[in-house]
């Protein structure tokens, strides 16, 4: 269990994440925040984690949508190297 600290509170959390730890995600939560707060008014901690949370979201989501991009250019181009090298096969066995 790690005892992380977010924005002044905090927290006792229990990750399954091997490979992004609890405080690597709670330091990125965290500069979020910070960024959010920069705007120059006060704004309330839990206005703060929601905006942060859609933040973070929408970064996901946006990097989904380039992962799905490039497997559907890549499966493109194997498509298209599979039938260049049936052509060329079929030309040997002919």
């Amino acid at each position: 269990m790690a005892k992380i600290e977010i924005y002044g509170k905090s927290y006792n959390l229990k990750s399954s994440s091997e490979e992004i730890r609890v405080e690597e995600a709670a330091a990125y939560v965290e500069a979020k925040m910070h960024e959010l707060a920069q705007s120059g008014k006060k704004t309330p901690y839990i206005d703060l984690s929601l905006l942060a949370a859609l933040n973070i979201a929408m970064e996901l989501l946006e990097l989904q949508k380039e992962k799905s991009f490039d497997d559907q250019v890549r499966e493109e181009k194997i498509g298209r190297l599979i039938n260049v090298l049936e052509t060329e096969l079929q030309g040997i066995d002919s």
